[in-house]
């Protein structure tokens, strides 16, 4: 019996035929899986090059051809042969996806804090990568090269493709005290919020005294000197200085709260996007008055066309007010504002107290703890 992933399924219906196997001969038309349903009926396969002879022959014996069965490859044929656009939409996709993935459709950018991202995409985009251009034509070594040498703050790169994708790694070298002036002298800067509590000065000239308060990155003693004749003489500031400043975390407590609840009716939006473009998928309409939303994306890996599904679900809520007892909460908003503030205390510094703020205002209470460290720099 002939594997039927080749032929295809005729089925006539007519008086004597008997007469069809003459004619398939005549015709040099080979049948094969033949089943005689009854004298009326016959069904048999053949190959898709002998489909037109045998309508032919039905035409001429007056057969009806009932059924037209197909398998394997020969479904897929008849399949496209009458949907033209279908198949010439399936391959200008192939072919645009095999065309798209010489070029590069995204550049990611790891590693960078001080470096600006734009600075990082001038030099790649001198280096002939941007979006749009082939990734044939890309000499990775020499793009790592020009990073390094263009930006004096990136001490090592990585430039790698992964499908369309540009993946560019820095390690950024470590900055120099922004402190130091350009002879080299230093000054003594405050590094945090702080009032001085005793200060004794070696070298330098203070600007601030016992008592100030000092905001960060102000200067407490100068890297200079007055001599005798009013000029001023650089010189590396050295003095002995003890402080104290304070950490704090602040809750805010609302007397009444809104609840939230979803009622079960739900509204979902989903859109395909390729290129900055969307494609709508579904859209149903949200006429509700309260909801929430829950937005999911999913992308399609790939080498070819980085196309990502966006769906936005609407959920609908009621809303309802309730009204909250502060002296009954009041505690574990201090213990928890504590706790926060007590976390930022250096290894260098001593806790001197630990007090806290309240403060209520028309719809709410405002709670502030505060944890007073002292040190020396």
């Amino acid at each position: 019996m002939q594997k039927r992933n080749k032929l295809i399924r005729i089925s006539l219906h007519g008086v004597n035929l008997s007469r069809i196997y003459r004619e398939c001969k005549n015709a040099n038309i080979e049948i094969f899986n033949l089943d005689r349903k009854d004298y009326k009926n016959i069904e048999f396969d053949i190959h898709p090059k002998d489909k037109k002879l045998i309508e032919g022959i039905a035409k001429k014996q007056r057969y009806e051809l009932t059924q037209n069965q197909n398998y394997g490859s020969a479904k897929i044929l008849n399949f496209f042969k009458y949907r033209y656009g279908l198949l010439i939409g399936a391959l200008v996709f192939v072919i645009l996806n095999i065309f798209s993935s010489f070029f590069v459709w995204d550049i990611k950018i790891y590693g960078n804090e001080f470096v600006p991202t734009e600075d990082i995409m001038s030099v790649l985009k001198e280096n002939s990568i941007t979006t749009g251009k082939v990734i044939s034509n890309i000499d990775f070594q020499k793009v790592e090269n020009s990073l390094t040498n263009n930006l004096e703050k990136i001490s090592m790169c990585s430039v790698i493709r992964k499908g369309t994708t540009i993946i560019v790694n820095v390690k950024e070298k470590m900055l120099i005290d922004e402190a130091k002036n350009i002879n080299g002298d230093t000054d003594i800067v405050a590094a945090t919020n702080l009032t001085i509590t005793e200060l004794t000065v070696r070298s330098g000239t203070a600007l601030k005294k016992v008592g100030d308060s000092v905001k960060i990155g102000e200067t407490i003693v100068a890297g200079y000197i007055v001599d005798a004749a009013g000029n001023q003489v650089s010189c590396n500031a050295n003095a002995n200085i003890k402080a104290k400043t304070w950490h704090s975390a602040t809750e805010t407590y609302f007397k009444q709260i809104e609840f939230k609840t979803r009622t079960g009716k739900k509204n979902v939006n989903s859109k395909l996007q390729l290129f900055g473009m969307d494609f709508q998928v579904k859209n149903e309409n949200c006429d509700f008055e309260n909801y929430e939303t829950e937005t999911s994306e999913k992308v399609f890996v790939n080498n070819f066309l980085p196309f990502k599904m966006v769906t936005t679900t609407y959920f609908e809520t009621t809303s309802n007010l309730v009204l909250q007892n502060f002296e009954v909460d009041k505690q574990s908003i201090i213990d928890r504002c504590q706790k926060q503030a007590l976390s930022e205390v250096k290894s260098d510094e001593t806790i001197s107290r630990m007090f806290e703020v309240v403060t209520e205002e028309d719809d709410c209470f405002i709670v502030t703890s505060y944890v007073e460290v002292t040190f020396e720099f």
